[in-house]
This record gives C-alpha cells, structure tokens and sequence, in this order.
C-alpha cells in the first residue's frame, strides 16, 4: 500500500492584524487529497493552518500533474489521473504491451523527432520533453544519467550541458536523444515604482517564507543595489533552508545588509549644500523558490524595500517609523534624539550652535512631491520679522522622493542674527518636516566638536567647551641576542628595542542638562565618532565609554570622554588639537 497526494487545497481564509501595523496576514486552513494504492480511493484530511504573514505568499492550489498510479488487470491497462478537483479519472488501455500483450505483427519505431522545452527558475530550469510520433507503448522519460520516468517533465535542472532520452518500453531499442545547454538564470527585473518600506538594519530584520510543507526546500536569493539610487542591483547572497514541521521559514536579512551600508562623514568645510544621502541606505528585494519533489517551484518576487543603516528602541522594534514619530508630532522630525532643536522633545529652548559648528540634519521623506526646498528663517528671538534663505533641492531621483533621505547643513549662516530655523517644504510653501530651531552662541578658543553617528542613521554633533588633556605614552619593550661563539662583542651591542607609542586624549563636555545627558547615550554607544577641529573630521579610538547620567552635584553632570585619534601618533603634531 502507498499514499500518494494528489491535490493541496486552501479554504477558510481569515484575516489578521494588530495595532502596530507590522503583524498582520491571513490565516488558511490547509488540506492535502490522497489517494491509497490500496482501496484505490481519494481521502481529504486536513493537515494543519497555512499563515500568509504579511500577505506576502499567497497560497497556490497544487494538482498532480498527469498520471499518478496505474496497474494491470490481465493484459489491460489501467491509469489514474486527476480531475483537479481531488479525484480522479480512470483510463484503461485493452492490450497494453505494458502488461505482456504480444501483438500479431512486427511493430516499428515511430518516435518521430525530439525536442526539450526549458523554464528558467531560481532553484533551477524546469524541463519539458516534447515528441512528434508516437510510441508503441508508454514513453519513459530520463535526464542524463538518472532514473526513468513515465512524466515527460524534469524540475530544478541545474545549468550546464543536459541530455534527455526518450524510450518505447514497447519496442526494444527504439529511443531519441536531445543534447542541449541550460543557461543560467538572469538576474530579475527589479520592482517599479518607490519602495514599499523602510527597514532599520541595526535590529533584527526578517523576512518569512510561508506555505513550506515538511522537507520542502526554500531558496532565498538578496539583491541589493552598490548604494541608493544606483539601480545596479546585483545577487548579494544566496540561502538554502528545509522547511520543519511548523510550515514556516525565516530568513534574517539585517546581518546581510548591515555590511553593505557605510557610515555618512558629513563634509565640515568648503561650499555646503543640501544632498541626497547614499551611503547608510539601500534598495533591495528578495526573490524566494519554493521546491517540493515532484511539483514546480513556486517563485515570488518581494516589494522593494529600503534598508536604513539604524535601528528603534527594543520596544519599538516592531513599529513602523513613520508611525512612531508622527504619533509624537503631527510631521516627521529630523533622524535624531536630540532634546532640543531637531528633535524637539523637551522644546523648552533651541539647540544652542555656534556659527562654526558642523551641524547637520538627516530628514526621511514620507511624501513623494514634485519639488522639495529646504527653508531656512533668521531672525533676532521670538517676534521679530525673520528672513528666509530658500534652497532648492535638485529634480528627484527616477523613484521619486519618498522615502529618501536628505542631507541638511547648517552652516552657513548668515551673520548678525541669533536664531535659527530649518524646514523641508514642498514646492508651494507646504511644511513637511517639523521645523528645527537653532540658537547662536560665540566659539571659545576651548570650543571643540564631536560628530557622531546615532542610531537612527544620521549624524548628532555635541559641542564641548570643557577642558582638554593629552598625553603620549611610549613603552620600550627590550631583548637580548645571544652570544655567538668566537666573538667578544659586549652585552649593550646584543640589545634590541621596541617601542611602543600612545595618545590618550581626555576631553570634557561642560555642564549638560539632564535631557542632554540622557542623549548623550547615543555617543557612547555610537558605532563612529570624529573630532572636528581646524576643518577636519578626525576619527576617534575610543578606550573608554563611560556616562554618568545622573548625580545629585549639579557640577558633576557632565560627560568626560577618553579617547584616541585613530592614526598612528607622532612626534611633530603641535597643532593638531
């Protein structure tokens, strides 16, 4: 006895979703139609729930296709094959030479010409053998070197030189032979149109594969672009995983992705203007192929999405962005945590700038205008007339503008005003960011800036006006070469040396609010951090990361920072801090 499925059928479908707008589907309940060799008759049985997570992977009904089961009744044939419906249909052949029937005259060989049709997929061509004669008895089917069979279909062929031979189990010795090449699989035409999504690449990021029945094979193909907007997607990498008893697979993609995304050195001198930020974001899509033995692959295409080179808070990590800022604020603030200015969360004040200060905003647009500019408003405090500088910003990307990311400097400014203001508006005046205010304070000779990535993806920029220590450190590390017989040489011109040298930088911060320490986190867990001074970025190699972010003495709440330049140190640099 052997069962043998027949059709897999999906009915009962219910939709879900919850409130963060991230968990949703529809669930099916799943039914496999089988057929026992025994009774030679179909049962239907229900094999468990198939959850189409995010819509993502429709369900397809699958049918048999051809004949699944035969015997022999004497010397009559008898075969089944689906009706699509989960049964079957029976059709018997008097006089089959498959079942010992000898007929009366000489028969010949009329195979006629041979041909192989080929689709391309992902895990492999599909192969479909083609005759125009006919065969005596029942064609049997072979790819090069293995096994026969009744079907005159092949799945998952790899490329290179194949060979398909076609044989009359009728009639000894009269076979066909095709020789040809499968090629291999172009690269797939990436979705049209803007990118469905942003996904933060600093936090677990997964990409589900439902509808896997048990032992099913699952091919995940990751084709991203060398940086946004570049459209030269390329295969990035390439997974195989076996699906379990649960039905499900997921692939994790933020450990592909995060390697490909570079951190942004914002420019800090020379002519500054607005751009489109490349480097810490992406496009990408995914194409998966569902493999079960004997059945065609299923192949889907993902939605473009945008990897952002950032994360959320752990409880947010399941919340889109757009959401989570603009239930704070009726438009989307700059990338940042900052408790004044652009992020504007304590608004008590604006951040307070210097007129040197490399200061930037990173701002993710969720419209797609036809023009955006960036408007900037002076004035002398609250009341007075401003004046607005507009900066119109270049023709937008082939995708359009959403979901880019602008690039906004500062400086800069114009002289003679104290305060600041910055606003990305649409072509007619529209506000679409929250507006970002600055207020201008004078540079001390003491006054340094320490630019950071934060983790959202932008850059933060915190202005210290503490004190500054360097050291250098040098240890000489000392061996001795042994004597050699024979020579007299004394023991200081056996001596060998090494040195060692270090910087070890200790800069303070000055006296920093509690909102502002509590920001100050996201400098010590920065993944990247300069010095700028004298119109250079210098990176840093931090030896320490240590915050106090809170104390009872007001003059303790401060941040000491220990640290290193990231470049070998020398003895001629006296102008370099």
């Amino acid at each position: 006895m052997a069962l043998i499925i027949i059709r897999t059928s999906y009915e009962n479908y219910q939709p879900y979703g919850d409130r963060t707008g991230q968990v949703y589907g529809t669930q099916y309940d799943t039914t496999n139609w089988v057929f026992d060799t025994a009774s030679l008759a179909v049962t239907p049985a229900f094999v468990g729930t198939y959850d189409d997570f995010q819509d993502l992977n429709d369900p397809q009904e699958w049918n048999y296709d051809g004949e699944f089961f035969h015997y022999c009744a004497g010397t009559t044939r008898r075969g089944f094959t689906g009706d699509g419906l989960g049964g079957f249909v029976i059709t018997e052949e008097a006089d089959s030479l498959s079942c010992g029937y000898v007929p009366p005259n000489p028969l010949t060989c009329e195979l006629g010409s041979a041909s192989v049709e080929q689709l391309a997929t992902p895990t492999g061509a599909t192969l479909t053998a083609r005759l125009t004669g006919t065969a005596n008895g029942r064609v049997q089917y072979r790819l090069d070197a293995g096994p026969e069979q009744s079907t005159p279909i092949f799945y998952g062929v790899l490329p290179g030189v194949r060979a398909v031979s076609f044989r009359d189990d009728g009639l000894a010795g009269c076979q066909r032979t095709v020789t040809f090449t499968v090629a291999p699989l172009a690269i797939p035409a990436p979705p049209a149109g803007p990118a469905e999504g942003i996904d933060f690449v600093q936090q677990p990021l997964w990409f589900p594969v439902a509808n896997t029945p048990l032992g099913a094979q699952v091919l995940l193909e990751l084709y991203a672009e060398s940086q946004h907007g570049a459209e030269d997607f390329a295969l990035v990498m390439s997974l195989r995983k076996y699906a379990d008893l649960q039905g499900r697979l997921d692939f994790r993609l933020d450990t592909l992705l995060l390697p490909l995304l570079a951190a942004v050195v914002p420019p800090v001198a020379g002519t500054l203007a607005s751009r489109r930020s490349t480097r810490n974001l992406a496009n990408y899509y995914v194409r998966t192929s569902l493999s079960v033995g004997g059945r065609p692959p299923v192949v889907k295409l993902s939605p473009l999405r945008t990897a952002l080179r950032g994360g959320l808070p752990a409880e947010w990590q399941d919340t889109n962005y757009f959401q989570l800022r603009e239930a704070a604020f009726p438009l989307p603030p700059a990338l940042s945590w900052q408790p004044t200015g652009p992020g504007m969360y304590a608004q008590a004040q604006p951040k307070a700038v210097t007129r040197q200060q490399p200061e930037w905003l990173f701002w993710l647009s969720h419209v797609d205008a036809p023009d955006l500019r960036v408007a900037r408003a002076y004035d002398m405090g609250p009341g007075t007339v401003p004046i607005v500088d507009y900066e119109a910003l270049p023709a937008p990307p082939a995708r359009g503008w959403l979901r880019q990311l602008l690039a906004i400097p500062l400086a800069p400014a114009r002289p003679g005003f104290t305060r600041l203001m910055v606003q990305v508006q649409d072509g007619a005046g529209v506000p679409l960011s929250l507006p970002a205010w600055y207020e201008f304070v004078a540079e001390t000779p003491r006054t340094r800036y320490l630019v950071f990535t934060n983790s959202l993806g932008g850059t933060d920029t915190l202005r210290c006006d503490g004190r500054l220590d360097v050291a250098l450190e040098a240890s000489t590390d000392k061996a001795e070469r042994p004597a050699v017989q024979g020579t007299a040489a004394p023991a200081a011109d056996r001596q060998l040396s090494d040195l060692t040298a270090s910087r070890k930088l200790k800069l303070a911060t000055g006296w920093l609010t509690p909102a502002e320490l509590a920001w100050a986190q996201e400098l010590v867990l920065s993944r990247e951090l300069w010095l700028a001074t004298a119109g250079q970025l210098r990176p840093l190699d931090w030896s320490k990361r240590t915050l106090a972010t809170y104390s009872d003495e007001p003059g303790l709440r401060g941040l000491l920072l220990e640290f290193d330049y990231a470049y070998a140190p020398t003895a001629y640099a006296p102008g370099i801090y």
